[in-house]
């Protein structure tokens, strides 16, 4: 590990430039296929929605046609799952600094991002507690997640087993949307349908695990309808 990594001091314009540009490619595509005048409202799920928050405040450093161009065209951020901020209370900073820098940002505050005219909506879930002493597995994972997190655990930190509710939104004006439940099965709604492998840390594209149909997430039907509407 670097220092800065020990010290938790990651820059978000070198250690993410992976990220910012494949956001990028995605963004040319778009334009290239619907024309520059298109609108385009980029929704992040976990770690991808401070990624677009950081690149649409400026923080990847770019200054391609692409990235000047989408500075206009982005009409709106939709994040699912989303950690917004590292509070103090947290036993471990998981990002190393990277998720501190971006949240300090004035140019990625919610506040800034709307006067430029692009509307934030936050999405959390609230379906699931951490417990240590229980016997469902889901609980003592979502505890081994919240614990770090927030530096606590009790019935009022709830999340998405992965995420915290409380970090999964940002300051006003951003629109926050709390959902607990599928509308189809009552199921509470978790982080996501997939589990990583060991090969994800290597190459960050390769396949994950996929979990049953019936394990709800932010992208299930039941689910989708409580978030599409902010697309705008």
């Amino acid at each position: 590990p670097t220092k800065d990594f020990i010290d938790a001091n990651l820059s978000v314009k070198v250690t993410l430039d992976w990220y910012f540009e494949a956001m990028e490619q995605g963004l040319a595509e778009l334009f290239a296929e619907g024309g520059e005048d298109i609108e385009v409202c980029v929704i992040g799920h976990s770690i991808g929605g401070w990624v677009a928050r950081a690149y649409l405040g400026g923080l990847s450093g770019s200054s391609t046609s692409v990235y000047r161009l989408a500075q206009d065209r982005i009409s709106s951020l939709v994040t699912l799952g989303t950690p917004h901020t590292s509070p103090e209370t947290a036993l471990v900073d998981q990002t190393r600094g990277l998720l501190r820098e971006v949240a300090l940002s004035p140019e990625c505050s919610s506040q800034t991002l709307t006067d430029r005219g692009i509307k934030i909506t936050c999405v959390g879930s609230s379906g699931l507690t951490g417990k240590i002493i229980t016997t469902d597995l889901e609980e003592i994972v979502a505890a081994t997640s919240y614990l770090p997190l927030v530096g606590r655990l009790g019935d009022d930190v709830k999340g998405d087993g992965i995420v915290p509710t409380a970090l999964a939104f940002m300051e006003s004006p951003a629109r926050n949307v709390e959902i607990e439940k599928c509308l189809e099965t009552g199921s509470a709604v978790r982080h996501a349908h997939v589990l990583p492998t060991p090969w994800n840390l290597i190459d960050g594209s390769a396949p994950s695990i996929s979990l049953s149909e019936d394990f709800v997430w932010y992208g299930s039907p039941g689910v989708l309808s409580q978030w599409l509407k902010y697309i705008e």
